[in-house]
């Protein structure tokens, strides 16, 4: 069967119009299962070997550096997460490693290196299972944070989760019946920890002396 040129030229169209459709319907791949968590800190770790191949509105780019570390924090426990590695450049760099020249691991500057603290951000997170004999040390986790120059592709790093138990946590309520109205915490101190209740005897303002009376002047 011969395909005219007008025929090819409209099934090219049918095509492109389904394709781009397509893609114009496609989204993030792990949107279902996205939470929300408040960035405490971004930290750099100077390892050295911080670079990118490429250039984005991010402000990515080829250059010395270190890694980046984001502390995230949820109602269910912390999350650190690592900035997303260059695996081309470190598998050129394992390639060509021996004894005098260790592999080293390229990260890739991101979009969360310019997230100030108390952000709320959103990701999905893929961890290990906690153990049982020790549920409170952190396990290994890998993340997916939404591109915000994109509406489909994802950051894909890794990082881990330190969970919270219940019952674990602040010493203060112990220290404050063991502390409160002894008199040994100073006074600013002692208003914040005990509220301003404390059985502590408050210290009197001396009683002020009354100057003498001037003396009458003799005639």
């Amino acid at each position: 069967m011969k395909v005219t040129p007008y025929k090819a030229m409209a099934t090219a169209v049918l095509l492109f119009s389904v394709l781009g459709f397509a893609k114009e319907g496609k989204t993030y791949k792990h949107a279902s299962e996205y939470q929300v968590a408040i960035l405490d800190q971004n930290l750099r770790v100077a390892t050295w070997n911080d670079v990118t191949l490429a250039k984005n509105t991010t402000d990515a780019k080829l250059g010395p550096g270190g890694q980046g570390i984001h502390l995230l924090h949820t109602n269910a426990g912390d999350y650190r997460v690592e900035a997303p590695i260059n695996k081309g450049m470190t598998f050129l760099s394992a390639m060509g490693s021996n004894a005098y020249n260790p592999a080293k691991v390229y990260h890739n500057k991101w979009f969360l290196d310019n997230v100030k603290p108390g952000t709320k951000v959103l990701f999905a997170s893929e961890c290990a299972k906690s153990s049982k004999k020790h549920p409170n040390e952190p396990v290994r986790c890998s993340f997916y944070f939404p591109d915000p120059d994109s509406s489909d592709h994802e950051y894909a790093t890794l990082g881990d989760f330190t969970p919270f138990t219940a019952g674990d946590g602040s010493n203060t309520q112990k220290t404050a019946n063991t502390l409160c109205g002894t008199g040994k915490l100073r006074p600013d101190v002692e208003a914040q920890l005990c509220g301003g209740n404390s059985d502590s005897v408050p210290v009197s303002s001396p009683t002020p002396v009354q100057p003498p009376s001037p003396t009458p002047l003799q005639p």
